[in-house]
């Protein structure tokens, strides 16, 4: 069976809510000013890391890091019931699982996957490995976790699935397909200068070439 690399939030579920709230609340924590949705939408797709150093730049790494553990407690423990899948995610990850093999790799760590997926209702049998930026050196929009992928399977990523211009730099580094969906807080136009080699209105629209 070949080989996909599928991204998590906003390819297969609705997550901004969620983890806007818990960044706000860990902010407010940390005896930081909370920030607009807007904010955070422009750097949603990035690892959490670079999420709050570009809203607050000149806070150093222990600080950033604490604020990271703090919003991913905040996320585990009250706000991820406000995720919720896409419709048809479920029904067309049974029907790529039938011809794939499917590696989930996120820009969140591996205890947010697993609980994403259980919040939203996707097991995670649907999936062949769960590969997290705690997984890897370099996440999205580096190649690593593709590459981890392949290393995993022993084979070469047919495509790579996601909603942001990171899932498709990260796939055009590690010379795989690209397909774009736009369900993310990246426009189609956006998506349509990192050239994908297919970009889709929804993540089942995947089945006309899959």
């Amino acid at each position: 069976m070949d080989l996909i690399c599928l991204d998590l939030d906003n390819t297969l579920i609705d997550s901004d809510k969620p983890h806007i709230i818990a960044y706000n609340l860990a902010l407010k924590k940390n005896n930081l000013k909370p920030v607009s949705e807007k904010k955070f939408k422009k750097l949603f797709g990035l690892v959490g890391f670079e999420i709050i150093k570009g809203i607050y730049p000149k806070l150093n790494r222990k600080k950033i890091t604490k604020v990271l553990e703090d919003h991913d407690d905040f996320f585990i423990n009250q706000t991820r019931k406000y995720l919720k899948p896409f419709k048809d995610a479920k029904s067309t990850l049974k029907k790529l699982k039938k011809r794939y093999k499917i590696a989930l790799i996120s820009n969140c760590n591996k205890r947010e996957i697993i609980a994403s997926l259980k919040t939203s209702g996707l097991n995670k049998n649907l999936f062949n490995a769960l590969i997290g930026y705690d997984s890897v050196k370099k996440p999205k929009p580096y190649p690593d976790e593709i590459l981890k992928a392949q290393k995993i399977f022993h084979c070469k990523a047919e495509y790579i699935i996601g909603d942001s211009i990171y899932d498709i730099m990260a796939g055009k580094r590690a010379n795989v397909k690209t397909i774009a969906v736009a369900t993310g807080n990246h426009s189609r136009e956006e998506l349509k200068k990192e050239k994908p080699d297919f970009l889709f209105k929804r993540f089942k629209d995947v089945l006309k070439v899959l």
